[in-house]
Parts: C-alpha cells; structure tokens; sequence
C-alpha cells in the first residue's frame, strides 16, 4: 500500500467498532441486507468459518492496542447463537469498552440475560406491534412472542433496551403503535431504519422499499413521539435530503456516512476480515496479520470512499450535500459496483416521484 498525504495521516483514530460473531442467524429476514443474503435456518452450516473465543479476544485486544476503543457492537448474523459470548463480552467489559448487543432478540431468555448482565445495551428488532406483520418480516413464525418476551426480560433485570424498527412497505403503517409497545416494553430509544439496499435484497425492493411518503409519514409520527414520551429517536440509516428534508425534525437525530473518518465503525467480520463498515461488502485485510492502523490510514480504498462522490451529486444543493456526505456509498457500490453512483434508494425514489 502506498502511504497517504500527511494531511490524511492527521485524521483521528476511530473510537467505535463493529465485530460480527457470526454469520449464522436463526431468522430469514425478508430485508436482510448482507451482500449474501440471509443465512440458512440450518445454523450450523458456517460454524467452522468462525473464529473461536480466543481468535476474537485477540482481535479485540489488538485493536485497543491501535486504537482508542471506547464502544464495540457485537452483532452477526445473530450473536446469541455463539455460545461464548458471555466470555467475550466480559473480556470487553474488562477493557473498560461500553458494549452493544445488536439481536433478533428471539434467543434471549431470562436465563442467556442473566448470563450477560445487564451492563450492556441491548439493540432489539421489533417489526411491527402486530405478530403476523412481524412474524412475516422476520421470516419465521414465533419470531414477535420470544421478541417480546426478551424485550421484558431486559425490562425486568432492568436492562437497557433500544428498540429497531426496519421500515419496509409491510410494516410503515404500524411505526407509531410499534413504538408505544416499545416503550410500554422498556425500550429507553428507538433506532428507526429505513430498509437499506444491498445486492442481495435490490432484487426486493418494488415489493418491500418504502417510499419517501411513507418515510416522510413515519417521521412526521416519530417526531411528535419523541416529544410525547421524551424518548430518543435516531435514524441511522441515511435518509438523503434530496428525497426527504430531515432539517425540519428537531426531534429526531439522523445518521450520515462518516466517510472513513473519526466517527466511523469500521466492521470485523468473523474471520477477522476487515471492512469499512455493516454494510460495505469490500474486504480491506485481516487482523490475524494486518494492522488495523495500516488499513486506516494506507488503504487505497479508504481514501477513495472519502473522496469519490456520486456523480448524481455534483449539481446538488451545498448545503445538502454537506449535510449527506453523498448518502449510503457501501449501498451504491453493492448495488451498482461503483462508488461513484448514488445510493439506490435516491434512484428509486425519484423514479417514483
């Protein structure tokens, strides 16, 4: 790799990251937005592609040797199917790094809660606040009981909870009881995600895309929501200015791509593959030889998903466009194989209009 511009070298460390435990997951998410796909419902077929405990430990303990760590996300596929996650997510509490869980939330019973503890968020899926909606989306029938039932779980052990909405055209009707379930449930926020595009699911998107209206709706609800009952609403999937004016919520704090950047979170896959974030396909070493701090600031591809725009870009609005960053970069180049092109969702949504 060749060595970047001094003035690249002088950005800031990331201080968040993402580590997928597996790529096992025991739901088949209509949405899911793996480059892949969904992983089959027989759940033992990639168990030997993963690192096991010490593998990841290690990984975990080389990066706070390069990086400032303060926050790690452990998530999959489903991260409650490995079995050790109470040895790693103490080894990360130890380190003294806040740590997330990012669940289907259908394996945590009170007695896996109990094993995890209660110092840590729990990121939970709740699709809809009707059972067959939710069941549909997520692929598997008894999916909304054993949600729900975690969901009181952590209430109980008096856990923090963050509820997820992912919006698609099924459930954009149901945001707004979704989220007073949520909050009768315990959940202190709400992550609202619109479905993001990848290049498995572009194929889903006439059927299960939200449009901008019922995102703009979903919005206008959540906006009045947050008011009402105080509670934190993000969305963190980008949502472009360009389709949707986001300056107008006041109450809603909205996600753009951190372009590499300070705020980034870059993803470890469980291999140890490094990728730029959840969603990039775009593999950029492996931790059991490369350094993290060689990828950051040396990998070619790092400086050109900074700096390339989307040339549908180039006539937009400034001040649109600086608040956007360019939108989903990882969700145009799944989609289109470029990181020049917009995000999907843009395109789709014009098209529409």
């Amino acid at each position: 790799m060749k060595p970047a511009p001094d003035n690249f070298q002088s950005r800031p460390l990331p201080k968040s990251f993402v580590i997928e435990l597996t790529k096992r997951c025991n739901n088949h998410c209509l949405y899911c937005y793996m480059a892949e796909g969904p992983s089959s419902q027989d759940c033992d077929h990639d168990r030997s592609s993963e690192l096991n405990t010490k593998g990841i430990t290690d990984i975990i303990a080389k990066l706070c040797d390069e990086a400032p760590v303060q926050s790690i996300a452990l998530s999959g596929g489903e991260p409650l199917l490995r079995e050790d996650l109470p040895e790693i997510l103490s080894f990360i509490q130890n380190k003294g790094i806040s740590a997330v869980i990012i669940t289907n939330g259908t394996l945590l019973t009170g007695e896996r809660l109990a094993s995890l503890g209660t110092k840590v968020t729990y990121e939970i899926t709740l699709l809809s606040y009707r059972r067959e909606v939710h069941d549909r989306l997520a692929g598997r029938r008894g999916a909304w009981d054993a949600v729900v039932d975690a969901m009181a779980n952590v209430r109980q052990a008096k856990g923090t909870l963050v509820a997820v909405f992912v919006a698609t055209k099924l459930n954009s009707a149901d945001v707004s009881k979704t989220t007073e379930l949520a909050i009768a449930l315990g959940a202190s926020g709400l992550m609202y995600n619109r479905m993001n595009l990848g290049a498995h699911n572009i194929r889903q998107a006439d059927r299960l895309l939200p449009t901008a209206g019922m995102i703009r709706e979903n919005l206008d609800a959540l906006e009045e929501l947050s008011g009402r009952y105080q509670l934190p609403v993000a969305a963190s999937v980008a949502i472009e200015p360009c389709v949707i004016d986001t300056r107008k919520y006041k109450q809603i704090h909205f996600g753009w791509c951190p372009l590499a950047g300070e705020e980034s979170y870059f993803t470890i896959d469980p291999r140890g593959n490094v990728r730029i974030c959840n969603h990039s396909g775009v593999v950029l070493g492996n931790l059991k030889q490369d350094r993290f701090t060689d990828i950051y600031y040396n990998h070619p591809y790092v400086r050109a998903f900074r700096d390339t725009w989307p040339v549908e870009c180039e006539g937009c609005d400034p001040e649109l466009k600086a608040i956007c960053c360019g939108g989903c970069k990882a969700s145009a180049e799944q989609c289109y194989g470029t990181l020049a092109r917009v995000d999907p969702f843009v395109t789709i949504s014009q098209q529409v209009h």
